[in-house]
Order: C-alpha cells, then sequence, then structure tokens
C-alpha cells in the first residue's frame, strides 16, 4: 500500500478548504451505529413474531363472536402498520442530508467512526483473500503502481480547487479521515475501488483495458475519479443506511403478512415455499427501494469523478469513449437496467457526454492547458450544476 500524499502535502490540502463557501446541512436529529444483523435472522424472527401475535390474539379473543373478532384483528394490524409509516418516515426524514454536490437528499444514519470501521474490515478480509488465493500485490516500485499513485496525488490535489470551482465544500468529517493510499492488485479484472478510510484499489487489469499514453491515463483517471467520489459522498455509508431501511421495510411486511395467513395454509405450507416467499418478497422491495438508489449514486459518482479528473487537468473527453468500450465488452451480458445497481454502460457514456461542458468549464477554471481538438468545441460555456439533472443529451456535441 503507498501512501499517496506527503505530509506537508496533507497539510496544504486541509489548508486550501474554503470554509467560507461551507454549505450549512440541516442538523441530523438521530445518528446511529446500525449492528451488525442477520438480515436472514430477523427476517425468521418477523414470521416468528407474527405467527405468535397471531395465536396471542386468538387465546384473547376466545368467545368473541367472529365478526367482532376480524374487527379487532383488522384494526390491530391496521394500527401496527400506522405506527410504523409514520415512525419509519419520520426517522427516514430526519436522517436525511443533502448531497454537497448534486442537492440530492442522502439517507444516512450512519456515523463516521462505523463506516471507518467497517473499512478496516474489509481492507483486512480482501487481504487476506488475496494471499489465500495466491493473488499478488504490486511492489510499490512497480511502474505500475507509481503510474497510478501519480495520477491518485493528482486527484486528490485537485480537490481543493474543485470544491472552489464549484462553490461547494465536501464534509470536513469525511475528508479529515481520509488515510489516502494506492494498492496495485495483480488480477485480470478491469475494476477498481476505494473504501471509506480512502484506500485506493486498482486492478491490472484495468490498466490493460484503458492503454497507456496520455488517452490511457486520462480514461484511468476518470474511473479513479468516480470511485474516489463515492468515498467522498460517503455512498457506502448511505447504502448500509438504505439496507437497513429495507430489512426493517420487508420485516414489518412480514410480520403483518404471516399474522393475517390462516392458520391451515401456514401448515400446508412448506418451509421452503415460505424462504421462498420471504425471497421473493426480499426481491421486491429490493427493486422498488434499493436499487434505484444505488443507480443514482453511480450517476452521482460519474458526474463528480468527471469533474474532478477534469479539475485534474485530464481530458475528459476520454471518460464516454471508456464507458463505450466496457458496453462493447458486456454487450451480451448487462442485465436490464431496472434489476441493476448501475446504469447501463451505453447509457453512463451518454451522460458523459452530455456533461463534456461542465468539464471542460471546469478544466478552465482550474488553470489547465487546453486540448487542441476540443479547444473550439467546448468553448464559451457558462457553468451550472445544474445541467447534472437534465437529459443526458442535453449537451451532446452536434
Amino acid at each position: 500500500m503507498l501512501s499517496v500524499l506527503s505530509r506537508r502535502d496533507v497539510r496544504l490540502f486541509r489548508a486550501g478548504r474554503l470554509s467560507s463557501i461551507a454549505k450549512r446541512h440541516r442538523p441530523r436529529y438521530f445518528k446511529t451505529t446500525p449492528r451488525r444483523q442477520n438480515p436472514f435472522l430477523v427476517r425468521i424472527a418477523a414470521v416468528v413474531a407474527g405467527r405468535a401475535a397471531r395465536w396471542w390474539v386468538k387465546e384473547k379473543m376466545k368467545g368473541v363472536p367472529l365478526k367482532q373478532r376480524r374487527m379487532y384483528y383488522a384494526g390491530g394490524l391496521a394500527a401496527f402498520l400506522g405506527i410504523s409509516t409514520v415512525g419509519g418516515g419520520i426517522y427516514y426524514y430526519v436522517n436525511l442530508v443533502p448531497c454537497p454536490i448534486t442537492g440530492r437528499l442522502q439517507f444516512i444514519t450512519t456515523d463516521r467512526k462505523y463506516e471507518l470501521e467497517m473499512a478496516s474490515d474489509i481492507s483486512k478480509q480482501q487481504a487476506l483473500g488475496w494471499q489465500q488465493s495466491g493473488i499478488k500485490v504490486l511492489a510499490h516500485t512497480d511502474p505500475r503502481t507509481m503510474r497510478v499513485a501519480r495520477i491518485a496525488s493528482q486527484l486528490i490535489k485537485a480537490l481543493p480547487q474543485l470544491q472552489l470551482a464549484l462553490e461547494v465544500e465536501l464534509a470536513h468529517e469525511v475528508l479529515d479521515t481520509m488515510s489516502w493510499s494506492v494498492t496495485v492488485v495483480d488480477a485480470n479484472v478491469a475494476n477498481a475501488h476505494v473504501l471509506p478510510n480512502g484506500e485506493i484499489y486498482v486492478f491490472t487489469g484495468l490498466l490493460d483495458l484503458v492503454g497507456d499514453g496520455k488517452e490511457g491515463d486520462a480514461r484511468l483517471a476518470n474511473v479513479m475519479g468516480h470511485e474516489i467520489s463515492h468515498a467522498l459522498l460517503r455512498h457506502g455509508g448511505e447504502r448500509i443506511s438504505k439496507s437497513q431501511l429495507v430489512l426493517f421495510a420487508q420485516s414489518a411486511l412480514s410480520f403483518v403478512v404471516w399474522a393475517l395467513v390462516p392458520d391451515g395454509v401456514f401448515e400446508f405450507l412448506h418451509i421452503r415455499a415460505i424462504l421462498g416467499l420471504e425471497g421473493l418478497q426480499q426481491s421486491i422491495l429490493n427493486i422498488v427501494l434499493a436499487l434505484p438508489n444505488t443507480r443514482a449514486q453511480e450517476t452521482e459518482a460519474d458526474y463528480l469523478g468527471l469533474l474532478l479528473s477534469s479539475a485534474a487537468c485530464y481530458d475528459p473527453s476520454q471518460a464516454p469513449v471508456l464507458w463505450e468500450k466496457f458496453a462493447a465488452m458486456n454487450a451480451q451480458g448487462e442485465a436490464p437496467e431496472i434489476l441493476s445497481t448501475h446504469p447501463h454502460s451505453l447509457k453512463r457514456a451518454e451522460n458523459l457526454e452530455g456533461w463534456q461542458k461542465d468539464a471542460y468549464e471546469i478544466r478552465s477554471m482550474c488553470n489547465c492547458g487546453p486540448i487542441a481538438k476540443a479547444k473550439k468545441e467546448h468553448s464559451h460555456h457558462h457553468f451550472s450544476i445544474s445541467s447534472f439533472f437534465g437529459s443526458g443529451g442535453e449537451h451532446k456535441k452536434k
């Protein structure tokens, strides 16, 4: 693992943040650290609780006319659903914080300490997994590691300038707890990721895909900028929080469903059928609640990653080219977008093409030298974050 910034760079980086333009976020009334629950056991507990509630009501209602018993039963379930919905809605609302770049409201219940602990655990687990699988990590002196470290350093040093250009400031609690470092993993996987603590991992398969030279560096910078953006915008903490919300919704729904299922039907169902129904319910909730959020995160990271690599003076026109390559590689293998955690590769390429004018304006504001082939095409544009919310083709080249 190679450290990206020197101590002097870290001091300059922190001093360069602009507190005068910080945007104040709405205060958080509840901040929790979710326990590491076993979702399977939670769902089974909800089924058992539903059946127990049904048995308890039947015992208490012995001798009560059937019509009146059903009325009481329906009223109790309606009250439970109402309290759960209102309580869950309040909890959801007070834990919404605006993304400092796009303004999208993020549901985050995790605290920074928990995210860092999770990052540390993941770092140890993946290192152990690579060791057991015989996958090696490149040495610090390897040219490929030095290349990735150079690009990472330029991206991180560009953050203060990007914040100034956008007139926003990223959360201090995130920036101050980043331990930026680079690890290059010798595996034929076209991927990279950044942990919430700033550990950057790049696989040699990605280096092969992006190619060499200035164009290759620009493509690699875009991917790394995308992954760094996930960490900066706390997308990991948001996903953990969202998974807890989905688990809560599923548990409440399971409790109601299995409290309503008649005894004869429940006894007829095999345990595998019950688990299958629980799995189907989980899949539906995942499609409705979780996947749209992860796709929004990916689009957000695409946008900030493009601007960050542009602020570091890389060529933004190489970003859509890279995603067209990914689309060609996965032409037959991409799932329908509604079932995927990521937008389609071609859609991402189209979005990145639509954001080119913003990217070139950021390059200009950060005093980067011109790129001859695009100098005229992207001049005289007034930068605005609002273009993020427009259609991907809004700024398409003509």
